[in-house]
């Protein structure tokens, strides 16, 4: 038997440390995936912030999902020092660290994590037992993937078919899938949510936006052209209903998209928990989005997605979808990777009209109608 999968077979408890974002989240579920197929004898413990924490509900993955809480002040301070002392209380065997912080490092070591497992950056190397190399290779792949490289390291065997699967089949154009899990009482919910508005699914075609991005502002395309994609869209096609999806922060937003559009257009930000807003997008026709956590969201359940791409890297963070289009322009500050942009011109957004989104959705919905027929 290969030494590796006995030394493997010894870690029985789990604890994986989340990663802190909606659409990383998402794009971990194929790690959760794969570390249920190497130790499937193995009882799994996510811990998350709080409203990421609703993302892994219903995985069959998952034995558990705990919310992260912090101390501060003195109260930190002692829960550090204590992690560190050799007589400790060990509650884990194993513990995986997906953000890349110290300080996500740490509440492992808190917990009670006999060995911790992450990529050997922020300065916290002291912490890890196992330190993951951050190599060329993996940074200019998906990002699904720079999650699954910790267990492909970890176990350290090319051969075992589990990792064989995922990394083999990059070279052969196979990519791993997201997984979220919805129940029946969740989709029965949004079909009501959608029918008190008078949406009907089979007759309507539901148009989900969300034009928001928690990361920053530099990530937004820009609200009146998303308002003239709706209004032309809106007036081409008598059977399309738009929701506009988003926090609190983009309920302004929202309303100034679905403005002059009474019954066809339905501002839901702020108005929905994380569970509720996947399973509103799972009934989606379609879907407009920054890169963003929704866009990922709707690629789990393959809803078309045209998404518009400015300062992020398409390259790593695409949606995992049979159906997307990406919209971007070439300029030569792109991807800069900032919240703000800082030429201060925002040209990687600006450049794109609307004319060439509003073409696009054209296209996907006329594709749409003709299979309604």
């Amino acid at each position: 038997m290969n030494i590796n999968i006995i030394k493997h077979a010894s870690y029985k408890k789990i604890l994986v440390r989340s990663t802190n974002w909606l659409g990383d989240a998402v794009m971990s579920t194929p790690f959760i995936d794969l570390l249920h197929s190497l130790f499937p004898e193995a009882f799994i413990e996510i811990c998350a912030l709080p409203y990421i924490a609703p993302v892994f509900e219903n995985n069959p993955a998952v034995n558990k999902i705990s919310l992260i809480s912090r101390d501060n002040g003195i109260k930190a301070a002692a829960a550090a020092i204590k992690s560190f002392m050799p007589w400790r209380e060990l509650k884990y065997d194993l513990g995986i660290c997906l953000p890349n912080s110290i300080g996500s490092a740490l509440d492992l070591k808190k917990a009670g994590c006999r060995e911790i497992l992450g990529y050997n950056r922020g300065g916290r190397g002291f912490i890890l037992s196992s330190k993951a190399p951050v190599t060329k290779e993996i940074l200019c792949i998906h990002e699904i993937y720079y999650y699954m490289n910790l267990l492909r390291f970890f176990i350290n065997d090319d051969t075992q078919p589990a990792i064989n699967e995922v990394f083999g089949g990059i070279s052969g154009g196979l990519e791993a899938a997201y997984k979220l899990y919805l129940n029946a009482s969740e989709i029965e919910k949004a079909r009501a949510q959608l029918a008190d508005r008078g949406i009907i699914e089979g007759r309507d075609i539901i148009l989900g936006i969300n034009p928001g991005a928690f990361f920053g502002p530099a990530k937004r395309w820009f609200t009146d052209r998303y308002a003239a994609t709706v209004r032309s869209l809106a007036s081409k096609f008598d059977n399309l209903k738009i929701m506009v999806f988003g926090a609190a922060a983009e309920e302004k937003i929202g309303e100034e998209i679905c403005a002059g559009l009474t019954g066809r257009a339905f501002n839901m930000c702020a108005k929905t928990s994380i569970r509720e807003l996947i399973a509103l997008i799972s009934r989606c026709s379609l879907f407009l989005t920054n890169d963003s956590g929704a866009m990922h969201i709707a690629a789990a359940f393959s809803v078309p997605i045209t998404a518009v791409f400015g300062p992020t890297d398409h390259k790593s963070t695409y949606p995992l979808s049979r159906d997307y289009k990406i919209i971007r322009r070439e300029i030569e500050c792109s991807p800069c990777k900032k919240r703000i942009c800082p030429e201060g011109h925002h040209l990687c957004m600006k450049n794109i009209d609307a004319e060439l989104v509003i073409q696009s959705l054209t296209e996907d919905i006329e594709r749409i109608k003709s299979c309604q027929k």
